[in-house]
């Protein structure tokens, strides 16, 4: 087997995180102001109103913010489909390693998570299909 396809097997089975694999650093992300994220993930592909607040897309990990009284509170994160579906993943959005609060085949959640409500990782076809954050507010 090649070395190379060897090392990314044992990191999909053991479910770790080299450092500096990371996809998106959330936690630098949120409760920052739109201008503020800008600065961090580049400007905002779109941005429109939603019910709780302003709703932008970014272009860097596939992401959507939403800016609740004018912070970055809600984020999810798309551009994760060819991540493990692993406890070990939320290392990859920036996070410390640590057990789901809940776990099963489609979801796993950590209620709370470095002073954040709850970071929610769900399942795709095979891997990981996205990441739900939600900083502050419920």
């Amino acid at each position: 087997m090649n070395k190379n396809l060897w090392i990314a097997f044992l990191l999909l089975i053991s479910g770790s995180v080299q450092a500096g694999e990371i996809v998106l650093d959330v936690p630098a992300l949120v409760g920052k102001s739109k201008a503020d994220v800008s600065k961090i993930l580049g400007g905002p592909i779109s941005c429109g109103s939603s019910k709780y607040g302003e709703k932008c897309q970014f272009k860097k990990a596939e992401t959507e913010i939403v800016f609740i009284k004018g912070k970055a509170d809600w984020v999810t994160v798309e551009g994760i489909d060819d991540k493990p579906f692993s406890d070990a993943t939320i290392q990859l959005l920036g996070f410390k390693a640590q057990k789901p609060s809940f776990s099963n085949s489609f979801s796993k959640r950590w209620e709370p998570l470095q002073g954040l409500i709850s970071v929610s990782l769900f399942k795709g076809s095979s891997s990981s299909d996205y990441a739900y954050i939600k900083a502050y507010t419920k």
